[in-house]
């Protein structure tokens, strides 16, 4: 698994949110109406795709877990709904690319805490965020960037 540390800044997003169990064809429902809203809004010209899980669904109750899929925008544009504007708050992360499929995504899940250990870090309390830019979309790469100290 190929791993690489990011600094990320503080940054404005727009955003969709779903609220529900997570996965399924309802993330990817939400995902087609982003990109087809971003699309339209020119908002995937320079920038990637965020998808983030906020809650633990250990803790939470499925049917009310926060799911975003999200892009960072420019400080100043205007956003048409239905796009909500929001705040990511950045910071360092452990970047993971690894191929877009259900198979990978599930052995990484399956893999994250050794991953982490055997590279000598520690986990910040931040959800773990997909990361997607067109030319990954278009390799069917993702990436997985993991909140650390």
């Amino acid at each position: 698994m190929k791993l690489k540390i990011e600094e990320l800044p503080e940054s404005r997003i727009a955003y969709f949110r779903r609220v529900g169990e997570y996965g399924g064809k309802q993330n990817k429902e939400l995902m087609k109406s982003f990109k087809k809203w971003a699309e339209l809004n020119g908002v995937l010209d320079h920038s990637a795709i965020l998808g983030i899980p906020w809650d633990n669904p250990e803790i939470i109750p499925k049917e009310e877990c926060r799911y975003d899929i999200c892009a960072v925008i420019n400080k100043d544009a205007h956003i048409a709904e239905p796009a909500r504007v929001g705040k990511f708050s950045g910071g360092k992360y452990a970047v993971f690319l690894l191929d877009h499929t259900e198979d990978a995504v599930s052995e990484f899940w399956h893999n994250i805490f050794t991953e982490i250990e055997k590279n000598n870090l520690s986990i910040r309390e931040q959800p773990i965020i997909e990361r997607y830019t067109p030319q990954m979309i278009e390799q069917h790469l993702c990436e997985i960037l993991v909140p650390i100290q």
